[in-house]
């Protein structure tokens, strides 16, 4: 449990480390002296440097997966919109728990290692086929429109990354709302229902005019 608990140390003070510095800013010193242990125990743990971002990737996706539960239905279980709901206050929450983790990855500078540039464009890519599958269980279970899963997966991915930047250069955000906005947006998008309707009528009789409403 020390070892662990050693690790464990290593990995919060990395991680403010890269927050401030930026990943190809930081080296194996600055962490060392952060965590205040020696370059050996340091390497009792990790190989390198970039060992250590890439534990820090695989934290953010075990935790988003723990977070973000399967939608159940029938008998007594919550209405769905509440179920996903809480997905996304559990989501936003851990976000804002983790303000620097979120920095390393919003603004890792591409281009200067491409393995490592490859290692968060595959994050990127498995954090999208969460969604996707999500996305899927929702059409099997009549909750989601049929869509090309893999374009919307990265459309909410596109709009995740741009929220979870506001937040973590806001001081201060009402969570409450800020789910209830993103669940709205998700569901309802922002034209009036009425609007929505006469679009979609008018895409019956002509299909340019019914393109971005229609349910096919």
């Amino acid at each position: 449990m020390e070892r662990q608990a050693r690790r464990a140390q290593v990995l919060r003070h990395a991680k403010r480390i890269f927050a401030r510095k930026g990943y190809h800013r930081t080296n194996v010193a600055d962490i060392i002296a952060r965590a205040g242990i020696a370059r050996g125990t340091f390497y009792l743990y990790f190989q390198n440097k970039k060992d250590l971002f890439e534990e820090l990737l695989q934290q953010v996706l075990t935790e988003l997966s723990t977070r973000i539960l399967r939608i159940r239905v029938g008998g007594e279980e919550p209405n769905p919109v509440e179920q996903l709901r809480d997905n996304l206050r559990r989501v936003v929450e851990y976000v804002l728990d983790e303000r620097e983790l979120t920095d390393i990855l919003l603004n890792h500078s591409t281009g200067f290692d491409r393995d490592l540039d490859q290692r968060i464009l595959e994050f990127y890519d498995r954090i999208a086929a969460l969604i996707e599958r999500s996305l899927i269980l929702g059409i099997e279970m009549n909750l989601v429109r049929k869509t090309d899963t893999r374009a919307i997966s990265y459309c909410i991915l596109g709009a995740i990354k741009e929220v979870v930047g506001l937040l973590s250069r806001t001081p201060s955000i009402n969570t409450t709302a800020l789910v209830q906005e993103i669940l709205d947006f998700g569901l309802r998008g922002v034209a009036r229902p009425e609007l929505l309707e006469a679009a979609r009528r008018a895409g019956t009789d002509d299909p340019k005019a019914g393109f971005l409403f229609s349910h096919n």
